[in-house]
Formats: C-alpha cells, structure tokens, sequence
C-alpha cells in the first residue's frame, strides 16, 4: 500500500499472503502517480517512509537512483560493515510513518 502523507491511499498491490512485502516495493513505487496543486502529477516522491521490513540495499539503491530520501530503520540482526559513509537515520521524519499505519487501521 502506498499512500501520501495524509493518509490518502495512492496505490496498492495484491500479493499472496506469504509472499514478502519486499518483493512488490518496486513495482508498488514504479506505478505511483502523486497528485500536485498544479500541473501534471509526479512520479516520485521526496522521501519513503518503510518499517524494518523494507530494509534491503536494492531499496535503498532504487531510492538513491531516484534522488528518494529513504527513511527505514535498519534491521537488528548483525551484519557485515559496508565501506564508506553509514546511512543516516531521520528520527523524527519516522514518527510521520504512524500516519500510514492508521491508514491500515
């Protein structure tokens, strides 16, 4: 399910139910078409909001190649150090994602 930042679902696919809600990430995003006050609508967003379960690099890669601000904490299992800078985490930016969680509710 993808949604504004209001609440108001955009989009969503069906998968099945053991299906992993990262594989349709993707796919979910590629589709979007988000309403602006003026003019044509945009294909993509600023920043993507996600929980734990959308932590994979080939996310956050799409993101970085469409200029999206990717805001997901990161899983606690232990992992190896990847070179190069850490990818920082917006705190506060995360508490917005509550609004999409009441959205499911």
């Amino acid at each position: 399910m993808l949604c504004d930042a209001n609440g108001v679902p955009l989009r969503f696919l069906l998968s099945g139910g053991s299906a992993s809600d990262i594989n349709y990430a993707q796919p979910l995003l590629d589709g979007a078409s988000l309403p602006t006050p003026r003019g044509r609508p945009r294909k993509r967003c600023r920043w993507l909001l996600a929980d734990k379960g959308y932590d994979a690099e080939a996310l956050r890669q799409y993101c970085d190649r469409y200029r999206m601000h990717p805001v997901i904490p990161l899983r606690s299992m232990k992992r190896k150090p990847r070179p190069g800078l850490p990818r920082l985490f917006d705190k506060p930016k995360n508490m917005q994602r509550n609004i999409t969680e009441r959205m499911f509710g």
